[in-house]
């Protein structure tokens, strides 16, 4: 047991991640407790979820007001999302089909997977269901763009009203955000029995004959992400000054969680804790939270290959102008991954049914959509931290010259 306390979380997961495989491929009779054992995990997170993020955004929202900085602050911060995903997905897409990505690949997969998982995204629905009617039924239904939504209007609420005559609800928030940190925290722990049963059930239900078949697109897809993660992140965080070394380090475990659990909002609690500075002025808190739906880079470079993948692999030509309008799709439908059962394949079909792909290709591609969201989900997770730091503070060049200007001043 001290021996076991002594391995510190990355290595309990990967331990967890190899067992999972092996009893997965080699004892399937115990599938039904490899289920429960993940859906409890992912069903502890979920319950912590809504309630957290509530609660934090609520503060956030209070502190930047006070500041009198949110609307500068929300205005840059929907201008980074949206442009940082739209170029992603544009240069993704385009080089991976110009570059073959999936030419070879015979697209022979069955689409019974895909059954019972809704073939479109409604747009108009989801800009309108960003608006809750029930505030209750928000949270009963975990639709977490509407309680964010709520959230903001109750903070922007309480600064107008007063910070000084809201400090009794605002401590009460205080102490629900703590003790909810205190229950992550124990979830935490409890993430490498979680891990073991989410990778033993998918393993055992997945199989391996599949899987060779589309080793093709796993080893791209992760060229894809690696690049992501090597290159663009680090040019990304150079544009903004953010020490992007410094910033992986202080999360490196919570990427390794989020990779090995493909959730990314097990680590959300830490990931606020983390970041979160003295002289952010509560940004991160409210930066993060948001990008939960709107700052999914990782998903939105899945997207991006997966549909390349999928026209190379069927002969499918994309020409200049439907690559430029189903970067636009891209980029308006990816927001609605966090909000939809099965997020990026819902996506996936929505997109490919506007391109007039086969829903085979995307059955083929969803066939190992448990490697696939891995990767995704971690890179998520990075994205969002780099978004946090970009957006909590000026550069420091601009600090500099503005010293300057009021030293000759």
């Amino acid at each position: 047991m001290q021996l076991f306390k002594k391995i510190t979380l990355p290595y309990q997961l990967l331990i967890a991640l190899v067992l999972g495989g092996l009893f997965g491929s080699f004892v399937p009779a115990l599938d039904g407790a490899y289920s429960v054992l993940g859906t409890l995990f992912i069903n502890l997170v979920t319950m912590i979820i809504l309630p957290l993020i509530f609660a934090t955004v609520i503060l956030a929202v209070v502190h930047i007001f006070e500041k009198k900085s949110f609307g500068k602050l929300l205005l840059k911060t929907f201008l980074y999302f949206f442009i940082v995903t739209t170029v992603l997905i544009f240069v993704y897409l385009g080089g991976a089909y110009l570059l073959g990505f999936g030419k070879g690949v015979s697209g022979t997969a069955s689409t019974t997977a895909l059954k019972g998982i809704a073939t479109n995204v409604n747009l108009a629905d989801f800009l309108t269901n960003i608006v809750p009617a029930n505030v209750f039924a928000a949270f009963s239904n975990n639709s977490l763009l509407s309680v964010i939504f709520f959230a903001i209007v109750f903070g922007l609420g309480l600064g107008a009203f007063g910070v000084k005559q809201a400090q009794p609800l605002l401590a009460v928030l205080e102490v629900i955000n703590g003790a909810l940190n205190k229950v992550t925290a124990f979830i935490i722990k409890l993430s490498p029995i979680g891990v073991f049963g989410i990778i033993a059930h998918d393993v055992n239900t997945v199989g391996t004959a599949q899987l060779t078949s589309l080793l093709t697109f796993i080893i791209g897809l992760y060229i894809g992400y690696a690049l992501l993660a090597l290159v663009v992140f680090p040019l990304l965080a150079v544009s903004f000054h953010v020490p992007f070394g410094q910033t992986f380090h202080e999360i490196r475990d919570l990427f390794s969680l989020a990779f090995f659990s493909g959730s990314s909002s097990v680590v959300l609690p830490n990931l606020l804790q983390r970041l979160r500075r003295k002289d952010d002025d509560g940004v991160s808190d409210f930066v993060v939270p948001l990008g939960y739906t709107f700052n999914l880079e990782g998903a939105v470079v899945y997207l991006a290959l997966a549909v390349a993948f999928i026209a190379n692999s069927y002969g499918i030509n994309i020409s200049f102008g439907s690559l430029i309008t189903v970067t636009l799709l891209l980029t308006l439908v990816s927001k609605t991954i966090a909000t939809v059962p099965s997020g990026a394949v819902v996506v996936l079909l929505a997109t490919a049914g506007q391109l007039g792909l086969p829903k085979e290709g995307v059955a083929l591609i969803f066939a190992v959509d448990f490697f696939a969201n891995a990767g995704r989900t971690a890179l998520n997770v990075l994205g969002n931290a780099i978004a946090a730091r970009a957006l909590a503070a000026p550069a420091p060049v601009v600090k500099a010259a503005h010293h300057v200007k009021v030293a000759k001043g």
